[in-house]
């Protein structure tokens, strides 16, 4: 009888252990997205997947992720053990130039790793490069002109179209000979500023509508700063 009851205690206690340790757990395969070089406006999309290795359901609670990134679950939000969910996130470019990198959060009742972070990154190229990005005149005098010229590449696959270009400033005069310009070509923008008497500083723009880039248009700011001697 003694023997049965120490028998059933130690039955008793291991299955209380194993109940106590009984959890779900998170894993993702590739919790790391490179994708490498898109053009400005591009779309990216990609499928993370995740798989339950505990032995207890994993419950999804919710998804979030950092700007100019969305994420949406595709899968269930409750997986049993060993079961597979997906989470499929959209990357805009439109906003966004150079190097980016995008952070979506997983929130689960995994009890070691509650919050798991999922990266995605690569390079924003410019389908107009603008050689400077900005001009900037430095120490001038008043009304005395001073020029600059401006390259305009096009990095992109076709040929680009440029509208009438303008300046949000009277005294600073934009002309560019060519309105369009094929993949690879360059246009030059010539610059003239005739600083007014009496400003101890010039800022303004130069705007240029450009058809099949993102916004449509490219903005250079100028600046100066002005003496009257």
């Amino acid at each position: 009888m003694r023997v049965i009851v120490c028998l059933v205690s130690i039955l008793l206690y291991s299955l209380s252990g194993s109940l106590a340790f009984a959890a779900p757990e998170l894993q993702v395969p590739e919790a790391m997205f490179d994708f490498g070089e898109v053009f400005q406006g591009d779309k990216v999309l990609h499928v993370y997947e995740f798989t339950n290795q505990g032995d207890e359901a994993l419950l999804i609670d919710r998804v979030r992720s950092s700007c100019g990134c969305t994420a949406v679950l595709v899968s269930d939000k409750n997986l049993p053990p060993g079961g597979k969910g997906e989470l499929q996130a959209n990357f805009d470019s439109s906003r966004f130039r150079g190097a980016v990198s995008k952070t979506i959060y997983l929130y689960s009742n995994d009890p070691v790793r509650p919050v798991m972070q999922l990266q995605l990154q690569g390079k924003v190229l410019e389908i107009v490069g603008v050689e400077p990005n900005q001009v900037n005149f430095g120490q001038v005098k008043a009304q005395l002109p001073v020029m600059a010229t401006v390259m305009l590449h096009n990095r992109g696959e076709k040929p680009l179209t440029l509208g009438k270009p303008r300046s949000t400033a009277a005294e600073l005069l934009v002309k560019m000979p060519k309105v369009s310009f094929a993949s690879g070509d360059q246009v030059s923008l010539e610059l003239q500023l005739t600083p007014k008497p009496g400003q101890s500083r010039f800022s303004g723009y130069v705007l240029i509508p450009v058809d099949g880039v993102p916004k449509n248009e490219l903005r250079i700011p100028v600046y100066a700063t002005i003496t009257d001697q």
